[in-house]
C-alpha cells in the first residue's frame, strides 16, 4: 500500500498497483488501478472565517448539495475518523450506453469536509474499492 498525504492533513493508502494524481483545476485527487475503469475522486475542503470554523451542519449541507438527487442514501459499513460524521449514497448512471455505479461518501466536522466518489462500470469492483476508505486518517 502506498500512503498519500492530501490537503488539510488527510491521509489515505492505496494499493501498490494504483496510480494517483492531483488535479489543481478541480482540487481533486484522482486514484485508479492499472487496467481498470475504476476511479476514486477525493476532494478535501476546509472552511473558516476570521479563525472560526464553519459549523458541522454547514459542512454536512455542503456535502449533501454535491450528491445528485437521484442517489440513494445507504448504511455506512466502514471506519469513520474520530471526531467526524459521515454519509454515503449510491447511484447508477448511464453514459454512452454504459452503466456506471457511483458511490458518494462525505466525512464532515466543523470546518472540515472530505468528499469522495467511487466510479466503476463493475459494481463489485467499486464496492471492493470502498475498503480503501478504512485507511483514511485525519
Amino acid at each position: 500500500m502506498n500512503s498519500y498525504k492530501l490537503l488539510f492533513d488527510w491521509q489515505i493508502s492505496m494499493p501498490d498497483n494504483w496510480q494517483g494524481e492531483y488535479d489543481k483545476e478541480s482540487g481533486q485527487y484522482i486514484f485508479y488501478p492499472n487496467n481498470s475503469d475504476l476511479t476514486i475522486r477525493i476532494t478535501p475542503f476546509h472552511a473558516e472565517r476570521e479563525g472560526m470554523l464553519a459549523p458541522r451542519e454547514v459542512m454536512e449541507d455542503a456535502y449533501i448539495r454535491t450528491v445528485p438527487v437521484s442517489a440513494r442514501q445507504r448504511n455506512l459499513d466502514f471506519c469513520i475518523p474520530s471526531g467526524f460524521e459521515a454519509k454515503i449514497y449510491e447511484d447508477v448512471l448511464t453514459k454512452d450506453s454504459n452503466t456506471i455505479y457511483v458511490v458518494y461518501v462525505g466525512y464532515y466536522s466543523a470546518g472540515e469536509l472530505l468528499s469522495i466518489s467511487v466510479w466503476s462500470t463493475n459494481k463489485d469492483e467499486g464496492e471492493q474499492a470502498l475498503n480503501v476508505l478504512n485507511t483514511i486518517r485525519k
